[in-house]
């Protein structure tokens, strides 16, 4: 405003020397072409500054400098300029920081969270992860992301091991759809369901088959001894007797289950429990299926119950027994860093099935009913062990044992 007022004086001055020098007072042309020079100074002046100011404050944009500011300079038109940028050059500052601090506690947060996070790129390809999310990662989990559909959710099995909720999300990046997905892991919750329907289910079955047992089974001695002269009747009272036997000790089994105690870690050295436990593990197998080992120089230490986990190495050749089957074949126990796997060559898992192998009551072999899998779940889970039971590529399945570190 002060730039124009100066710019109409200096023409004024301008208009009175000409009119003065055309009358010809030299004394009063020269006055005001003083005048008119002074306000022309003057109106560069409060133009030129300001001018000034604006062309730094670019500058100092231009080059992201958020600290520097401008000094003022003695005039009000170039200080208010100044002002007005330093003003808006401390609030972008103080927003450019408040959301440093965000990103950065976002950050902290998503890489803390337990709950895995994948951002993707606009192509829809995973670009980045959280620790949790790598830790989930198969590619039995990308496959199902990739078929996901926006906004869409799923629960699945990974492994027989881990059951996952899967959520495919997008937020908005410079005006686009960006996709995101969050895995979250609900196997401890599904556990701790199943576990506790299959404990009531065995509790009241073990309690009204062994109170009706008891009392068929002490029948079925009185009738034997009252028809002892009976051969026919004595062999039929017989096998009553051994299916009621038979039914008891399947219930047990799964009571046995229930009972699991607690497991009292210490330290187990895995070549020398491994060793130890071979010849019994060898005289278990038919004829025809050689068990072999593979073991690790140098093989850490691990934090184990000796006791569960040979019931644990018990199980799971015994699986590996019923899998392969009378074709023989080769079962190999190997140890490496914090880990034990049992491989076999068997005809592998289905996979249809891999996601049900460790579920109560689920079996492929009538004759098992899964109880040996379900139990060797159930103990690893007491030592916080992350294991998987899947056929690889190469044909072969295996049991892999990763322990809590020592």
């Amino acid at each position: 405003m002060r730039s124009v007022l100066w710019f109409i004086a200096t023409f004024l001055g301008l208009v009175m020397t000409v009119v003065t020098a055309a009358r010809g007072d030299m004394l009063a042309m020269g006055a005001t072409a003083a005048v008119a020079a002074f306000c022309l100074y003057m109106s560069y002046r409060s133009t030129a500054m300001p001018m000034r100011a604006i062309r730094s404050g670019m500058d100092l944009l231009r080059s992201q400098d958020f600290a520097s500011r401008l000094r003022k300079v003695g005039q009000k038109d170039a200080d208010e300029v100044v002002e007005l940028y330093n003003t808006v050059i401390a609030n972008m500052k103080a927003e450019r920081l408040r959301n440093l601090e965000q990103d950065s506690f976002l950050s902290k947060v998503i890489e803390a969270s337990p709950m895995g996070i994948a951002v993707c790129g606009f192509d829809g390809n995973i670009e980045s992860s959280n620790p949790a999310f790598k830790a989930m990662e198969s590619a039995e989990l990308r496959d199902v992301l990739d078929s996901l559909p926006d906004e869409g959710q799923c629960v699945i099995r990974t492994g027989g091991t881990q059951v996952l909720r899967c959520s495919r999300r997008f937020f908005m990046d410079r005006g686009f759809r960006r996709p995101f997905f969050l895995v979250e892991r609900l196997t401890d919750e599904i556990v701790r369901a199943e576990t506790a329907i299959f404990h009531k289910i065995v509790r009241t079955i073990g309690h009204e088959v062994n109170n009706t047992l008891g009392g068929v089974v002490s029948v079925l001695e009185t009738l034997a001894v009252m028809h002892s002269d009976d051969e026919v009747v004595c062999d039929a009272l017989g096998s009553c007797r051994s299916s009621c036997v038979n039914l008891g000790n399947f219930v047990k089994g799964y009571s046995d289950v229930v009972k699991l105690p607690e497991p009292e870690l210490q330290p187990v050295d895995l070549n020398e429990f491994v060793s130890e436990c071979l010849p019994f593990l060898r005289n278990m197998c038919p004829a025809g299926i050689e068990v072999v080992t593979d073991i690790a120089e140098g093989a850490p230490t691990v934090a184990a119950d000796a006791m569960l986990l040979q019931r644990v190495l018990v199980n799971a050749v015994k699986n590996s027994c019923e899998s392969i089957g009378d074709a023989g074949g080769h079962i190999t126990i190997r140890t490496s860093r914090g880990c034990l796997e049992v491989i076999d060559d068997g005809p592998g898992i289905p996979a249809d099935v891999s996601g049900l192998i460790f579920t109560p009551f689920f079996s492929t072999k009538r004759a098992d009913r899964g109880l040996g899998l379900m139990l060797v779940a159930d103990i690893l889970r007491k030592h916080r062990a992350s294991f998987s039971l899947a056929t690889g590529d190469d044909g072969l399945t295996r049991l892999s044992i990763k322990f809590a570190k020592l």
